[in-house]
């Protein structure tokens, strides 16, 4: 069970730093769009900023599943 602890906690390391990674590369949009609801059209595809906060959500929501098994392996342990 040790092993396993380790394990998951290594991945819940390297998940989080993916994560702030992936946040930090994502642009900042300061443009207003928020407020007038403007869109970007980009009919080539999803663009850079799609993908990167789509992979943010992934990788996001494998640290909360890492952070939620971790914590229940912990508290099978306690005896």
């Amino acid at each position: 069970m040790i092993i396993l602890e380790r394990i998951l906690a290594i991945l819940q390391i390297i998940s989080a730093v993916i994560v702030m990674l992936l946040v930090l590369l994502q642009s900042n949009n300061e443009d207003g769009s928020i407020v007038t609801g403007a869109t970007e059209n980009n009919s080539m595809g999803m663009s850079r900023d799609k993908k990167l906060a789509r992979l943010t959500a992934y990788v996001g929501a494998a640290f909360v599943i890492l952070t939620i098994a971790s914590s229940t392996i912990m508290l099978v342990n306690v005896k």
